[in-house]
């Protein structure tokens, strides 16, 4: 394993996950399920800084985005659903803080797009992956 150092973007976007996984956490005082997006974040700042798990990143990121637009999609367009409208948007609100919630959905837009048009994070986690 060569020695890399760490690229701006992980350097960057992994106190930003923390950030935003102690705020969910602070939310999770009032409401305990907050606690679960709070865990989410906290795993993709581990999986990012310490460049392993790259399936388990991008998929955790992947789900949250299909998640929210799901959910988005569902809650404009789900009328034709009838009383199945509020269990599809119950669900893909689920899924969605499961896998980090909406601060997840913010701060993965650009890591998926360096994950699959960079070469720092590829290579990231390519260095430190097994």
């Amino acid at each position: 394993m060569t020695a890399t150092a760490r690229p701006l973007a992980v350097q960057v976007f992994t106190p930003l996950l923390i950030i935003g996984g102690l705020l969910m956490a602070y939310l999770g005082l009032a409401a305990s399920g907050y606690f679960i997006p709070a865990l989410g974040l906290a795993l993709a700042a581990a999986l990012l800084w310490l460049g392993r798990g790259r399936p388990v990143f991008t998929g955790l990121m992947l789900i949250n985005q299909l998640s929210g637009l799901v959910l988005i999609l569902d809650l404009w367009l789900g009328g034709p659903l009838g009383v199945h409208k509020l269990d599809v948007s119950g669900v893909a609100l689920l899924v969605n803080l499961a896998t980090g919630g909406p601060l997840m959905a913010i701060l993965s837009i650009p890591l998926l797009v360096s994950l699959r048009f960079g070469q720092a994070l590829p290579a990231w986690f390519q260095a430190r992956g097994a």
